[in-house]
């Protein structure tokens, strides 16, 4: 109790990611400390939409906090959720803190798909190799956290004394070769009948640099043998079949899987832990992006996705992850986003891990983030923080709601009280034995003890609600958060607000709802996805379950989705049919295109690149001055362009700067009607290209003309410059 008071109290004195804060508009929207020295934020940014979790661990660490890599659920290599890592890891190790997904894996359903495809391994354990030149995050038994490559070999020793490289460990066979296979991976070697195999018992575990003496028990040739639990099972393909047949009951094999770091100075028996990832990040305190060292392609490194990531400093390891591919709530990052939010965060090194669909942070018995696939995804392994500390006393209360939260009125808030012990561990607790405390004093409340309902908030103004927990008849510290609730909406948004689809497609919908604080600011609201009317023009499609799909049809159809909340109504346009796209222009020149700035004080200007370009001999780069003047100022490229008939669509790439200025389309009809639209409210995107769509609303009068695509800003202090590089600028149209 001594060690943990000391612990503590250094804990106090250690600042988190004030720098991350600090810096791009960063906002921390919930801090918690979930072991001793170790702390959780989730942090949220608005243009561009982002949302970050991180889980700061401090170095070294006290023996009683463990770091251990894990898959699967004690059966062997099977994909499970992060969640189900964690359940079987809490059983069988101790409490689990926290834990993020960790390497990558075959998306498929074959008996391997469990295999990390870079290195794991466990306890000191070597379950998966290495994947050349992939970098990995490495723990040793002396407590230090590094990340380097490996240059690795494994060798067969046979009988005779000839030697053959082993190609796999836990894994697919080759075609031809040794591949082999030890009890972590489950109970038979899933191999394909008429396989060779040797089962043989053996010295376990097997260890990076420390040979492995196989003494034969039998010969197999019936495929997918049971491994031994003091054994494994060795299997040959092509050649190697034949070479294992001669080898009788009793001989003895030796295996040795030699590991040698790249870039640290460590002797590789000494790791007690390591996952496989990439790319590196950060190195010696610089942006490193090491892709193309590590087999990543170019487009992986500048999309915006879901990320995973770990970052060193001098006295701490950060786990990051960014959710994306979410629009409204987070857009994800490039891999030079994440590089420069760890520098900022104090890291010296980074190391990228698996991300997409995969990437998950998981806090005290709960997933803090948002998986993008609506759900956690089964994958092959992750890194874990255990909480070894003997058992606290009962200290205090905890409540799952994040102070500071929004709430659109009515909607169910779920709320679960825990106890906590001196160590941060949570406890489960009767809820009889809980009492809950609300002011202001609200008539009609109800706890269940996992949702509260508040009454309905009458008025304008948003209503500030305290809820405090208390135990009844005890001593521990109570739990109190404060949250907003607001009366009703001020503003609704579909995501995406224009849809284009082929006939029988879906696209998949998100109701972003906003209300106003006192301070005039739009904050996003928590509301119940029941209360939620939804109209759909007749013939254009159907809503199942938070999809559009499009009506199967053979003409073209178009109109609008209406979602209405306490009154507050959103719309999308929609056009259904089969789209055909031609170029209005591919910016290789500069032919029929004249740059204007509005007012005089602006300048604009306009040329053809060849260094950076989306498709074509070219891109137009469009420079922008706005520090002069006020109010709107637009830098326009005028293009009089007229669209073919049933035009519906307009789509562009755009290399974006960052500057956040309103990147828009002004078109006319043929009834002198002008139309404005948006490609995008914020240029929020830098040195990365985007394909950017709209849709043209239903009912003009054609001929309609695509007069300019123009950068513009309305507020004084917006005094930006820059250049955007524009290309392939085309129509899609709809064809009965």
């Amino acid at each position: 109790m001594d060690r943990l008071k000391r612990f503590l109290r250094l804990a106090i004195l250690t600042c988190f990611l004030t720098v991350i804060v600090s810096a791009q508009d960063w906002q921390i929207i919930e801090t918690q400390t979930i072991a001793p020295g170790v702390f959780y934020q989730a942090l949220k940014r608005i243009n561009p939409p982002t949302w970050v979790g991180v889980v700061r661990i401090p170095l070294p660490l006290p023996k009683e906090l463990v770091l251990t890599s894990g898959l699967g659920d004690g059966t062997g290599f099977t994909r499970r959720t992060v969640s189900q890592i964690a359940s079987f890891v809490q059983q069988s190790k101790g409490y689990v803190t926290a834990a993020i997904n960790a390497d990558y894996f075959a998306m498929n359903f074959s008996p391997y798909a469990g295999d990390p495809l870079g290195i794991h391994i466990q306890e000191g354990e070597l379950i998966s190799l290495p994947w050349a030149n992939r970098s990995a995050l490495v723990g040793l038994r002396d407590g230090r956290v590094l990340i380097t490559r490996f240059r690795f070999s494994a060798q067969v020793k046979f009988p005779d004394g000839t030697e053959a490289s082993l190609e796999g460990l836990n894994q697919a066979p080759p075609r031809e070769g040794l591949c082999l296979f030890t009890p972590a991976f489950g109970n038979t070697t899933q191999t394909p009948s008429g396989t060779t195999e040797i089962v043989a018992t053996a010295n376990l575990p097997l260890r990076p640099n420390n040979p492995l003496t196989l003494t034969v028990q039998r010969v197999n040739d019936t495929g997918n043998s049971q491994i031994p639990q003091d054994g494994v099972v060795l299997v040959g393909t092509g050649k190697f079949s034949e070479q294992l047949k001669t080898i009788a009951p009793n001989e003895k094999l030796e295996i040795t899987v030699t590991l040698n770091p790249l870039d640290s100075n460590f002797d590789p028996q000494n790791i007690s832990w390591a996952i496989g990832g990439g790319p590196r990040l950060l190195r010696d305190g610089q942006i490193s992006i090491e892709c193309e060292q590590e087999g990543f392609s170019l487009s992986f490194r500048q999309t915006k996705h879901p990320r995973t990531a770990v970052g060193l400093k001098e006295d701490a390891l950060l786990w990051v992850v960014v959710d994306g591919r979410q629009p409204g709530y987070s857009e994800g990052m490039s891999l030079d986003e994440l590089a420069e939010l760890l520098l900022n965060a104090g890291c010296k090194d980074a190391l990228n891990l698996d991300g997409g669909g995969s990437s998950t942070m998981f806090v005290r018995g709960a997933v803090v983030n948002r998986p993008s696939d609506g759900r956690e995804r089964p994958i092959a392994n992750a890194l874990f923080l255990l909480n070894l500390f003997p058992p606290q006393p009962f200290v205090r209360l905890w409540a799952s709601l994040p102070t500071d939260s929004h709430w659109l009125s009515g909607t169910p808030i779920p709320f679960r009280v825990m106890g906590e012990d001196a160590a941060y561990r949570l406890l489960f607790l009767d809820n009889d034995k809980v009492s809950l405390t609300i002011s202001p004093q609200l008539e009609g409340w109800r706890w269940d003890g996992q949702t509260l309902w508040l009454p309905e908030v009458q008025g304008e103004e948003p209503l500030q609600v305290t809820v405090t927990a208390t135990v009844q008849n005890g001593t521990v510290s109570p739990a109190t958060v404060t949250f907003c609730v607001h009366p009703k909406p001020s503003v609704l948004t579909i995501v995406p607000e224009n849809i284009a689809l082929q006939p029988g497609s879906s696209v998949r919908l998100q109701l972003q709802v906003f209300g106003r604080e006192k301070d005039n600011r739009l904050v996003p609201l928590k509301f119940d996805l029941n209360e939620v009317q939804w109209q759909v023009d007749e013939g254009i499609g159907k809503l199942v379950n938070g999809f559009f799909f499009a009506a199967q049809t053979n003409e073209v159809k178009q109109g609008k989705l209406v979602a209405t909340l306490k009154g507050v109504a959103a719309t999308a346009t929609v056009c259904v049919g089969k789209t055909q796209w031609q170029t209005l222009h591919e910016f290789d020149d500069m032919s029929g295109l004249q740059i204007v700035g509005y007012p005089e004080t602006v300048k604009a200007e306009g040329q053809i690149v060849t260094h950076e370009k989306r498709s074509g001999a070219g891109a137009l780069m469009l420079r922008y001055d706005f520090s002069k003047g006020w109010k709107t100022r637009t830098a326009s490229v005028i293009l009089n362009k007229v669209l073919p008939k049933n035009s519906c669509r307009l789509a562009i790439d755009v290399y974006g700067d960052g500057s956040g200025c309103w990147l828009r389309a002004r078109l006319r009809d043929a009834a002198g009607k002008p139309i404005f639209l948006d490609f995008a409210d914020s240029v929020n995107w830098k040195n990365e290209w985007r394909e950017l769509e709209v849709n043209l609303p239903s009912g003009l009068t054609e001929p309609v003309s695509l007069e300019a695509v123009y950068l513009v800003v309305i507020r004084d202090e917006q005094k930006c410059s820059g250049a955007i590089l524009l290309d392939n600028l085309r129509v899609g149209s709809t064809r009965l």
